[in-house]
C-alpha cells in the first residue's frame, strides 16, 4: 500500500510538472512569435493609418465627383469642365497618396517591424 501510494504521488508530481513545463513552453513561443512592437513601429503604422484615411477619402470624393459628371446636363459647359478639371486633380492625388501608402509600407518592412501583411 505505501509503494502504491509513492508511485501515486511520483504520477502526480510528474504530470504536474509536465503542465507546468507546457505552459513555459507556450508562453515562450508566443513571446518569439509575437514580439512587442516598439515605439517607432507604432507611430509607423500610425502614419500609414493615417494615409489610408487620405487615400479612402480621396476615393470617396473622386465617386462624388464622377456621379456630378454623369448627372451634369451639356447645357452647363462651364461647370462640367470644371469637374473633369476636379477629376483630374483627385485622381492624380489619389495616385501619390497610393505611391506614398506602398513606400510607406516598405519603409515599415525594411524596418523590421513585425505584423504587416502586404
Amino acid at each position: 500500500m505505501l509503494i502504491n501510494m509513492k508511485s501515486i504521488l511520483t504520477v502526480i508530481l510528474l504530470a504536474l510538472s509536465l503542465g507546468s513545463f507546457a505552459q513555459e513552453e507556450a508562453l515562450l513561443q508566443d513571446a518569439i512569435k509575437q514580439p512587442v512592437q516598439s515605439l517607432r513601429c507604432k507611430e509607423l503604422f500610425s502614419e500609414r493609418a493615417d494615409k489610408i484615411k487620405v487615400q479612402q477619402r480621396l476615393n470617396g470624393l473622386l465617386k462624388r465627383n464622377e456621379e456630378l459628371v454623369k448627372s451634369t446636363t451639356q447645357n452647363k459647359q462651364t461647370l462640367l469642365g470644371r469637374l473633369k478639371s476636379n477629376q483630374v486633380k483627385i485622381k492624380n492625388e489619389l495616385y501619390l497618396s497610393n505611391l506614398r501608402i506602398q513606400t510607406m509600407e516598405e519603409n515599415i518592412v525594411r524596418s523590421g517591424c513585425p505584423g504587416l501583411s502586404l
